[in-house]
């Protein structure tokens, strides 16, 4: 599977493009000259000490992502994360000029959501579903985007309606959210009268203009995704009798999708991840944290760079590098294989001193973007790994001088890509068990 390269575009506190190096893959391997007589060895080092950090994204673009995710989750390491999601419901062509029966009744109206099957946190707890209607349409705050941080004002702070459930991903489990009597006649009312408002879509929208839907304040739960396509939609219930009983609904589904979008907003008091100020983005690891995050649904991203790696060029008058691969250890009992997943896959992308994501790393063959899967130690539980060979991208540092604040974010998607939000928190060379290594292997020649 190959990852285009991310197109040139500038958010708040984030640009997607840098190039750090254009040609290093195709380089040789090889230092100095070598000489007729010399003496050869082949070194194994893993003593470079790789640097670990956490970079937090102040803001990243979550609108027209396709997914709609809802929930809050309490994580004892990270800190409270909510999220909550804004979006609209368009008018159904099969509303205009619809004439209902003379035994027509109106019955209802709801929130109907299903989930996909995507969750991060615990399931075991219930979460109390609010749905508010929108006071605005939602609109782009910047750059033809909404962020994670955006929000658009709510008519009333007393939600429409709610309805506490537990969702079972596993299972064909779904969200319903019975909305007002009142609202849900008068919607039947002017349909049935053809009223302007159910005459276009504009003009549905500019009655009905949105809405938002979060868990209370208190819930511990996780966050779920939802399709956004007619996995979400407001029913409209009505039955008639003559000749007999027979229920009917109107469906009203996903409109606008570009400008749906999710808020995520996270509380890392107490944490590894709680600024000494405003302006603190990178946290560095340490005696008492010696381990960093990575969990890009929630614009966490953990960043790697090697600033004594040219130390190694004063073993030898020439020295060439045969191989390098870096093994990132997940901690122990920071995940598991249900609330606290770690990421199917992990890849890295470029960065320097700026912390602007650049290029992706490839893999051997430079043709396709390099991804690591977990490798877990089921037995022993020490040894869980993502391995990478950086071979290519530790040859251009090794001959390039001034680099020693270059480095590589480890991402499972570029923020807000996709938002998904598996976490893990890899150890830093100095942690006591799982340690992150660059092992190299090296022909020295004196």
């Amino acid at each position: 599977m190959t990852i285009p390269k991310p197109a040139a575009a500038v958010f708040p506190g984030l640009c997607f493009v840098i190039t750090l190096f254009s040609s290093c893959y195709k380089e040789p391997i090889r230092f100095g000259d070598i000489g007729g007589e010399s003496n050869t060895r082949l070194i194994t080092i893993d003593t470079i000490t790789p640097i670990l950090s956490t970079v937090i994204l102040d803001s990243f673009p979550t609108s027209g992502k396709g997914i709609l995710l809802i929930g809050r989750w309490e994580d004892p390491l990270m800190g409270t994360t909510r999220a909550s999601t804004y979006f609209q419901v368009g008018l159904p062509a099969s509303v205009i000029n619809l004439a209902f029966p003379n035994d027509a009744v109106y019955d209802s109206l709801a929130m109907t959501l299903k989930p996909n099957k995507q969750y991060f946190g615990d399931t075991v707890q219930a979460q109390t579903f609010s749905v508010y209607e929108l006071a605005n349409q939602p609109d782009y705050t910047y750059a033809n985007s909404l962020y994670n941080t955006s929000s658009t004002a709510k008519a009333s702070a007393t939600p429409m309606g709610s309805t506490t459930v537990r969702i079972r991903p596993n299972r064909d489990d779904s969200v319903q959210i019975t909305l007002p009597y009142s609202k849900g006649l008068e919607l039947y009312n002017k349909i049935k009268a053809q009223t302007s408002e159910v005459k276009s879509e504009d003009n549905f929208l500019n009655y009905l203009r949105g809405f938002c839907i979060q868990t209370s304040d208190n819930d511990k739960g996780a966050v779920f995704g939802f399709n956004a396509d007619s996995s979400v939609m407001m029913k409209l219930y009505y039955h008639t009798t003559i000749p007999t009983y027979q229920q009917h609904v109107i469906e009203f589904t996903l409109t606008r999708t570009a400008y749906q979008y999710n808020q995520l907003l996270s509380n890392r008091s107490g944490t590894a991840l709680d600024p000494l100020g405003s302006a603190q983005k990178e946290f560095f690891t340490s005696k008492q944290y010696p381990y960093a995050f990575t969990q890009s649904g929630t614009g966490v991203m953990m960043k790697m760079k090697f600033p004594s790696l040219r130390n190694i060029l004063g073993l030898g008058s020439v020295v060439r590098l045969l191989n390098a691969k870096v093994v990132i250890k997940p901690v122990e009992q920071t995940f598991d294989t249900y609330g606290y997943r770690l990421p199917d896959t992990l890849y890295m992308a470029q960065t320097d001193g700026t912390n602007n994501i650049g290029s992706f790393i490839p893999d051997v063959t430079g043709a396709a973007t390099q991804f690591s899967t977990p490798s877990i130690d089921y037995i022993y539980r020490l040894n869980t790994n993502y391995t990478f060979d950086l071979s290519s991208y530790t040859n251009y540092l090794l001959n390039t001088a001034g680099v020693t604040e270059d480095g590589v974010f480890v991402l499972e998607e570029i923020p807000g890509s996709n938002n998904k939000l598996n976490r893990a928190l890899m150890g830093s060379y100095s942690h006591p068990k799982y340690r992150t290594q660059l092992v190299m292997t090296v022909m020295v020649i004196e």
